[in-house]
Formats: C-alpha cells, sequence, structure tokens
C-alpha cells in the first residue's frame, strides 16, 4: 500500500469510528421495536389463515355430503349408476359441479374404474384404482397428485364410499392446493408442510406455492405456527401416505426495507465525512495516474492489434522519455510487420513458382528422353528412327496430354475476361442490393437509372470487378462513417460506344505516393486485405479491352471508373 493510500485510509477510519457506532446503536433499537409490532401483527394474520382452511376443508365435506345425496336420491342419478349409463352420470355430476363451484369431482365403482368426472369427460371408462382408495387411506382430508387434463395437481380431496341399491360407488371432491386461500402466501406468510414426527415442526420443511407445487425452499423465517393437520400421498415422489403439519411461516420485509434504509443513511453520512479526505487523495491521484492511465490506454489498444496508434506525450520527465521510447518500439514493431507481411507473399509466389516448375520438369522429361532416342535411331538409319517412333509415340502424346491438362488446371485458379454480353446496370443493381443486406454500416446511393447498359464481359467476372470495387469503396468510407455512389452512364465524348461505371466514397482518400501501387499485387493498406482485389479487377478489365481510372484526394475521398466497351447483339 503507497503512502498516500495509507493517508487516506487512516483518515476515512478517524472519521467513520463515531458515524458507524451512533448508526448501529439506533439500527438495533429500531430493529428491536419493529420485531415486536411485526411479531403481534403476523399473530393476527396466522389466525385468519387457520380459519380459512377450516373453511376451505368444511366447504369440501359438504359438497361431497351434497353429492352422495345427489348420487342417493336422484332418480336420473340412481338409474345411471346402476345401470352404467355414463352420459346421464356425467350430465348430473357436471350440474353438481357449476352448481358447488367444485373444481375435482369423481364418481367411480368400488374397484376404480371413473364413471364420471366433472373436469375431464374423456376420463369415464378409466380405470384408477388409486382415486378409488382413497376413500379407504384417511377419513379426513388428504392431500394427492390428481389428473387434470393440463396434467397432475396437487390438491386437497375427500373420498367416501357408498351404496346405491346395492351398487357400491366411491364420491370424490377436491380442490386444487394452489387454489386455496390459505395457501395464497406472499413475501411475508408462507404455507409449509412438515413431515409430524413427534414435536420436531423443523425435520425437512417444504413450502407450498402459489400453484400447490411444493418447493424444498423453507429457511430466513422468523417465526411459524402449526394450523393443521393432514395425510399427505405421494410425499417425495413416493406412494406412501405420510401424516403431514400444516404451519404458516412468516418473514417481516418491512424489518428488512427499514434495516436497509438505516443502511443508507450510514453509507450516506459515511461518505459525507469521507468527501475531504477522498477530495486530497483523488486529486493527487488524478495528477500522478493521468498520464499513466492514457500510456495504458494505447498499450491496451495495442494489445488488441491496433499498430497505428502512437503513446502520447504530457507528463513529468519520465513518462515522456517511456512514451517516447515506446513509440520507437511500437514503430519497430509495424516496420517488422510489413517485412513478415512481405515475406509471406514472396514465400507464397515462390512455392507457387516451384510448383509450376516441378510439375512442367515431370511433363518434359519423358519428352526429353524420346528425343533422346529418337536422335539415337536416326544415327543409326531411317528403319531404327521409324521403329523407335512407333514405339515411344505414346510416351510423347501422353506427356504432351499431362502438359495440356497441366495448363487447364492453372488457368482454371488465373483470373481471365471474356467478351460475353451482359448488362453492366444489372449487376451493379445486384450488388447494390446485397450490400444493402448485408449491412456495411455505411449509406450506399445507388444512381443506376433504368435502361440495360450491355458490355462485353461475362457476367461472372463482371460481377467480380463491380463488387471489389465497391467493397473498397464501402471500407474507406467507412472511417468516416459516409457514403458510396454507385453510378452507371454512358460515355458521351467516346469514339466507340462505351459504358462507365462510377463508384465514389467520401472516405479518407488515399495518399499520393500510394495511388501507383492501389493496382499492384499483394499491396494493402488495411490489415484484412490481400492485395490482390483490385489487380484482378485491372487484369479482367485490360482482358477485354476497358480501364480503370482512380482519382483521390486526401481528405475528400476517392473516385474510380470503369470503362467497357458497349456490346452490340452479335456478342453473346
Amino acid at each position: 500500500m503507497s503512502f498516500r493510500t495509507r493517508l487516506v485510509v487512516g483518515a476515512l477510519i478517524a472519521a467513520w469510528v463515531p458515524v458507524v457506532c451512533m448508526g448501529l446503536l439506533m439500527r438495533s433499537v429500531g430493529a428491536s421495536r419493529l420485531t415486536e409490532a411485526n411479531e403481534r401483527r403476523m399473530e393476527e394474520r396466522v389466525d385468519r389463515i387457520a380459519r380459512s382452511w377450516e373453511h376451505d376443508t368444511g366447504r369440501l365435506g359438504g359438497r361431497l355430503d351434497v353429492l352422495e345425496a345427489l348420487l342417493s336420491r336422484d332418480n336420473v342419478a340412481r338409474i345411471a349408476l346402476r345401470s352404467g349409463e355414463a352420459g346421464a352420470l356425467q350430465g348430473a355430476v357436471g350440474r353438481f359441479a357449476a352448481s358447488s363451484g367444485s373444481t375435482i369431482t369423481y364418481v367411480t365403482d368400488r374397484d376404480g374404474t371413473i364413471l364420471a368426472a366433472s373436469h375431464f369427460p374423456g376420463d369415464a371408462g378409466r380405470h384408477d384404482p388409486d382415486l378409488a382408495g382413497l376413500a379407504d387411506d384417511a377419513a379426513g382430508p388428504m392431500i394427492a397428485r390428481v389428473p387434470l387434463p393440463t396434467g397432475d395437481v396437487a390438491a386437497v380431496v375427500l373420498a367416501r364410499r357408498f351404496d346405491v341399491g346395492g351398487v357400491g360407488a366411491v364420491a370424490i371432491v377436491g380442490a386444487e392446493l394452489g387454489d386455496l386461500a390459505a395457501v395464497q402466501g406472499d413475501s411475508e406468510v408462507s404455507l409449509l408442510a412438515v413431515p409430524a414426527r413427534g414435536a420436531d415442526e423443523d425435520q425437512a420443511p417444504r413450502r407450498i406455492g402459489m400453484g400447490g407445487s411444493v418447493t424444498p425452499e423453507a429457511a430466513g423465517f422468523q417465526g411459524r405456527r402449526r394450523i393443521a393437520s393432514v395425510a399427505w400421498k405421494g410425499w417425495d415422489g413416493g406412494n406412501e401416505i405420510v401424516p403431514v403439519d400444516l404451519v404458516v411461516a412468516w418473514r417481516d420485509p418491512l424489518l428488512a426495507t427499514m434495516v436497509r434504509s438505516w443502511d443508507r443513511v450510514l453509507l450516506f453520512a459515511l461518505a459525507g465525512s469521507a468527501v475531504l479526505a477522498l477530495l486530497l487523495g483523488m486529486a493527487m491521484a488524478r495528477r500522478l495516474s493521468s498520464p499513466v492511465e492514457a500510456l495504458a490506454a494505447t498499450a491496451r489498444r495495442v494489445h488488441l492489434g491496433r499498430l497505428d496508434v502512437a503513446f502520447t506525450r504530457g507528463g513529468a520527465r519520465e513518462l515522456d522519455r517511456l512514451g517516447f521510447f515506446l513509440n520507437g518500439m511500437l514503430g519497430r514493431i509495424r516496420e517488422g510487420l510489413a517485412r513478415v507481411r512481405d515475406a509471406e507473399k514472396r514465400a507464397t509466389l515462390g512455392e507457387l513458382a516451384r510448383q509450376v516448375n516441378h510439375d512442367v520438369r515431370n511433363g518434359l522429361i519423358p519428352i526429353r528422353n524420346v528425343m533422346r532416342h529418337l536422335d539415337e535411331a536416326h544415327r543409326t538409319g531411317s528403319g531404327a528412327l521409324a521403329e523407335t517412333y512407333e514405339a515411344r509415340a505414346d510416351t510423347v502424346t501422353e506427356s504432351l496430354d499431362y502438359l495440356g491438362a497441366l495448363a487447364d488446371q492453372y488457368r482454371a485458379v488465373a483470373v481471365h475476361g471474356a467478351r460475353e454480353r451482359s448488362d453492366l446496370r444489372a449487376v451493379a443493381h445486384s450488388v447494390v442490393e446485397a450490400g444493402t443486406g448485408r449491412g456495411y454500416g455505411v449509406r450506399l446511393a445507388p444512381e443506376l437509372g433504368a435502361d440495360p447498359a450491355w458490355v462485353e464481359m461475362d457476367t461472372v467476372s463482371l460481377r467480380r470487378v463491380v463488387e471489389n470495387l465497391v467493397a473498397n469503396a464501402v471500407a474507406a468510407a467507412r472511417k468516416t462513417n459516409g457514403e458510396v455512389r454507385i453510378g452507371v452512364e454512358a460515355v458521351a465524348d467516346s469514339a466507340s460506344p462505351e459504358y462507365r461505371l462510377l463508384v465514389e466514397d467520401n472516405g479518407p482518400g488515399i495518399p499520393a505516393e500510394l495511388r501507383d501501387r492501389v493496382f499492384e499485387p499483394f499491396f494493402t493498406t488495411r490489415s484484412e486485405g490481400t492485395g490482390l482485389g483490385l489487380a484482378i479487377a485491372r487484369r479482367l478489365v485490360a482482358d477485354v479491352g476497358g480501364r480503370i481510372i482512380l482519382e483521390s484526394d486526401v481528405g475528400k475521398g476517392t473516385r474510380i471508373e470503369m470503362v467497357l466497351k458497349a456490346a452490340g447483339e452479335e456478342v453473346r
């Protein structure tokens, strides 16, 4: 730790000690008083939740009584139950569910075959012995997984077996656990399910969410109280029945909010007491660290590959000397990279020349051997010459075929232009549309017109040239957030019909010492460029008798014109 930092830290500690002591004392007293008030308020709320649970389960019992009475006394329901007429029984159960507001109602036979279901008529006929078994598992409310059309849900159910004219049946009513008023918790109150194991209520508690789901999150509560006991079938994903205590747990978010408010006030007080010490330290740090931060920012850009930057000067003499030495080192790095790139280009050309030399020699060696044999046969006599030629003619033919195929292969990778009839305006329009969709980051301003501009160049080569010219203009305009203007027009002052493609940008321009080199192969001023685009473009245009003209002003932009001969109807 530096001496300046130690001074600032010492001043801060001296100013903070009394503020912290007073703030912590007020925080402790206020929290204690607020906790007492919250305990009384939560006791009243838990009483309301307990009454809501008793009310909801009592309503389920009343609905079960009504359903049993309906099935036992209603003639239509009795006949349908005894005859197994699912339609009439389904209608009766549906009316019951609509009038009573029951969301879950089942009627099954004694073995568990569903006879009617209020929420999903398609369940009729499905065999589910677990549903019928609910009437035997517990006498009071039970929480179990009940299948609904939207999936299985946790529900509070009551089930009862009864007889109608000697026909045994099971009536089941229930409500989704998440729909009960006691479950509708919030940030203050939550309903917990705790397996009843003696008097230990803190063993494996689970929180019952708004949708009736049970999650392990049941920590961080300030108080708890049991409101009811139920049987829970399927606890922890199994099928056994576990006695569970329903516990209301609460926390006080107001207390946490007040504590946070006190903490904020304390922080503001600490900040105010530290202003004077911080101002002095920041002033000294700013004066000493600003030049170093500027050097670090420039070094960061160099680290990211920006070698066109320079280290600024402006600080102590030592920092100025450091910037001078760093700029010298950066200049040597740029020179070294330029030499490496030039060496790579030369190595590429050398490798290509070596490969061509190797391939051509492979084709010439057999021919040279045949010519030597023919010369020896010529000295011997005409008969030997004819015999030798007849024996070695195939070798010469195969070698010439090999050289011809080799020439075709190298010609396939070489740039060349063909005098075919192509529409320059249509090609330029296609390139503009592709560039607009690609999102160059600059504005393209096409002035292409509507009439075709037929020129003597094949469409593939023409598009290649136009794309190279537009791409170079876009790269230049992107540096100034400018625009690229693209136009096609007929050359009025030409002896023979010609068309001109104009590509103009308002970028930084090309320095005079570089204008003569932009069409050289492998010459480029961009780190991501290959230096072949403009060289290939000029070669393709020259192959069909055209020309490319470049004009550029530093600070104003660059203008490139491509002039091609107009194509007549006979050019195809």
